[in-house]
């Protein structure tokens, strides 16, 4: 009977210590070069080097590299598995020249993540109906590439 409990609590020590680093392993962290001022939120960030991270469930922290300024988000999972297709990205929505970070991925659909539209994003949308909303994906390189609504 000993056997069998010591068994039974080694079998699950495993299984939980096998969890919490799997859980450890999905921490996302990327950095990327974003050649344009944007705004997450209630806070608009200059053009620059940036770190992306996810310090707890749901949470991202964005960090500027330079000068250190960082803004935390409460996140949810991606709508749309499209958004994750293997490519390290952010995706912003674009309005003339105002650009508002939409969405997160590390590639995977597990790491890829919805920023809430901002209350700026929403007036400017209403605002002018008639613009044209532009998403724009940016790559950890720097690379901008621009899609057609309903494309990422």
């Amino acid at each position: 009977m000993k056997r069998i409990l010591c068994l039974a609590a080694a079998t699950i020590a495993i299984c939980l210590i096998t969890t919490a680093a799997h859980s450890q392993s999905r921490s996302l962290k990327v950095r990327f070069k974003i050649p344009f001022s944007f705004t997450v939120r209630n806070t608009t960030f200059p053009a620059g080097e940036y770190e992306v991270t996810e310090p707890s469930h749901w949470f991202l922290e964005l960090r500027n590299l330079k000068n250190k300024v960082a803004a935390f988000e409460h996140v949810q999972s991606a709508q749309s598995r499209d958004e994750a297709d293997g490519r390290v990205r952010l995706i912003f929505h674009q309005y003339d020249n105002e650009y508002f970070l939409a969405v997160v991925s590390d590639g995977s659909w597990q790491s890829t993540y919805d920023i809430q539209t901002s209350k700026e994003e929403k007036r400017l949308a209403d605002a002018s109906p008639s613009k044209q909303l532009k998403v724009v994906s940016v790559l950890v390189n720097g690379t901008v590439q621009a899609a057609a609504v309903g494309q990422k």
